[in-house]
């Protein structure tokens, strides 16, 4: 069964790194990119236009034009983000284990996006895909927590989430 994707991308990075996967998967599956203008036409009988649509192609017109009907499907309830906690308490002061987190989360291309309070929020593109990574620094009960959620799709979480487990157990 052939499922047509539209994406939106927003600037060229995103638009290279669909094609790159469309290159990756097409030895797997059978991907075709489609050439001239693509359009979606929500009606129950095409004819009319299609018929409008061959007057003003240039003859040959066999072949030229393709119609597929298809159904929206959400695939957001089919593939769930990926989500990866790490906890640690450490006896350092949060100013330090904060700034520790900073540097290891740029040692690994993380950029910094916002923060609320004690909760600081970072983004990461890898190879194996986009990160959302949320980070907590609290000091409790003499003691500083660690939260470090690292949120995406693919094998990129865990990849990303031992990464930081390794630096997190060196260093603290």
């Amino acid at each position: 069964m052939a499922h047509l994707f539209v994406v939106m991308y927003e600037n060229d990075a995103e638009r290279k790194r669909v094609e790159y996967l469309i290159d990756k998967w097409s030895n797997r599956v059978r991907v075709s990119k489609v050439k001239g203008i693509s359009f979606i036409v929500d009606s129950p009988d095409v004819s009319e236009f299609a018929e409008e649509l061959l007057s003003k192609l240039d003859p040959p017109t066999e072949g030229k034009v393709r119609v597929y009907s298809i159904k929206p499907e959400d695939i957001g309830s089919k593939v769930t983000p990926r989500r990866v906690e790490i906890e640690r308490l450490t006896k350092e002061e949060p100013a330090v284990v904060a700034k520790l987190l900073r540097y290891i989360l740029s040692k690994f291309g993380a950029y910094y996006v916002s923060s609320e309070g004690s909760v600081s929020k970072y983004m990461a593109y890898t190879k194996k895909g986009r990160l959302e990574i949320t980070v907590s620094v609290e000091e409790e009960g003499g003691e500083t927590a660690v939260r470090v959620l690292v949120e995406g799709y693919g094998s990129a979480v865990e990849d990303m989430a031992k990464k930081i487990e390794r630096e997190l157990s060196l260093l603290l």
